[in-house]
């Protein structure tokens, strides 16, 4: 699994959450470096925030969706913004949840997890 966030705090709250859930957690902190390490890793889900550094979420998931290698990459987009054309956005391309961190509680995100690539083996 990979989450894609440049504030290393919150990056770090969700890995910990995740990999308290049993899940691998892989950590990348701007929009570049997510896109390369799903292209190389090839992370069986992803959560994408949306403003970054360098590449912002809506062009990472344009270019997950492009690439025959990575298009198949559960994502979950989580954001600071309720922004409803950005919601629709993502999920025209793709994402199959749109989150705003403020809603979010990162014991959460292991069930999120589990609803769309299923529980992490033991």
């Amino acid at each position: 699994m990979l989450v894609v966030d440049d504030d290393r705090i919150v990056a770090e709250m969700y890995r910990l959450a995740l990999t308290r859930a049993g899940h691998d957690v892989s950590v990348a902190s701007d929009g570049e470096m997510g896109l390369e390490m799903a292209s190389s890793v090839r992370p069986d889900f992803m959560f994408l925030d949306m403003r970054m550094p360098k590449m912002g979420g809506v062009e990472v998931l344009k270019s997950l969706a492009a690439a025959e290698g990575t298009r198949d990459i559960p994502v979950v987009m989580l954001s600071n913004y309720d922004e409803p054309g950005l919601v629709r956005e993502c999920l025209k391309l793709g994402a199959k949840e749109y989150l705003v961190k403020a809603g979010t509680n990162p014991a959460d995100l292991g069930r999120i997890v589990s609803q769309w690539v299923g529980a992490p083996e033991k």
